[in-house]
């Protein structure tokens, strides 16, 4: 049981993913883990079900590869223990070949807040934590440790791949680097003023869907941020919108680095569980969409272009005469 102790005892170090620094105490009490036999530790601690689903290593809008993991779990394990706390998530990654460390992470992993006991009870309700992280072209061996406040843990191991491509990555061959969406500069300067509208909506539509995945989210803030950099504006106007729920969630008239840091947790928080009934009630997605377009056309202070950014949404109605009208008076629009 000690490893547990210790375990958790690594939690407070780490808000959001933390790359641990090599050689420090933390590495070292990671390594003594993953050096341990997991199965193990699993039947010392206790065996908490789950199951861990990798991603596959992606070249993002950034130019890096991202690559990472969600792990879903049965709520009904914590019907009488293991909720006190946030459950904790250690990941170990090898670069095979080349004689370099491997590095490790660790992150708290929430548990959800502010629903009825018997969300913990029912069969079948599970919920769905995840991580991710970005990597150089090359191999990695990656393993993983769940584990939750009474001391039982899942693991799993996978193998990754960054291929090899014809241009320079950010990331260097065999490195293993925190996902970079963590914090975001600001516009490095430019000319004229960007609106952009973001489209928060999972990549692909899935099933079952009530968060936006580890995936969704890199790829969303990585092109935002990708089109910022290098788009040449000076000021950017950003609206973030889910079209299904017709509801603005994130405004920002002059984008900047702590309008980024609250878009951050806006999309990790998201929830599509619910639907109020003032949605169901209220404009269609075409009137909503009419209304972003007229907000846009009557800004005092006109933007030199308009760029819609993220997955498309699903057929519906044709575009109408209102839109085609508020398009006429748009500048450029991509």
């Amino acid at each position: 049981m000690w490893r547990c102790v210790v375990f958790f005892s690594l939690a407070w170090v780490a808000n959001g993913q933390l790359l641990l620094a090599p050689g420090s105490k933390q590495a070292v009490e990671m390594a003594r883990y993953f050096d341990s036999d997991l199965n193990a530790v699993e039947k010392e601690s206790g065996k908490l079900t789950c199951a861990i689903r990798p991603y596959p290593a992606r070249l993002s809008f950034n130019f890096q590869f991202w690559t990472g993991y969600d792990v879903i779990v049965p709520a009904i394990q914590f019907a009488k223990r293991g909720r006190e706390r946030p459950m904790v998530i250690a990941l170990q990654v090898t670069p095979r070949g080349g004689g370099k460390e491997r590095s490790f992470m660790f992150q708290r992993a929430g548990l959800p807040r502010r629903i009825p006991t018997k969300f913990w009870e029912t069969k079948g309700v599970e919920f769905t934590l995840g991580g991710g992280f970005v990597v150089g072209p090359g191999k990695y061996d990656v393993a993983l440790l769940l584990a939750d406040s009474s001391g039982r843990v899942c693991h799993k191991s996978w193998s990754v791949e960054g291929k090899k491509i014809d241009i320079s990555t950010q990331v260097a061959p065999g490195t293993v680097a925190e996902s970079g969406l963590e914090s975001w500069k600001g516009i490095a300067g430019g000319q004229g003023k960007l609106s952009v509208y973001v489209h928060a909506a999972p990549i692909m539509r899935r099933r079952i869907m009530t968060k936006l995945s580890p995936w969704d989210r890199n790829l969303l803030l990585s092109s935002l941020t990708s089109l910022l950099n290098a788009g040449g504006y000076g000021e950017a106007r950003v609206t973030v919108f889910d079209f299904d729920g017709r509801r603005v969630l994130f405004e920002s008239e002059n984008f900047g680095p702590a309008d980024y840091d609250r878009l951050v947790d806006v999309l990790r928080d998201l929830s599509f569980g619910t639907v109020s009934l003032k949605t169901l009630q209220g404009p269609n997605e075409i009137s909503f969409l009419e209304g972003l377009m007229r907000k846009e056309v009557e800004q005092k202070e006109a933007g030199n272009a308009v760029v819609f950014l993220g997955p498309s949404w699903r057929w519906g109605d044709k575009i109408s005469p209102l839109l085609r009208e508020q398009r006429a008076q748009l500048p450029s629009a991509f």
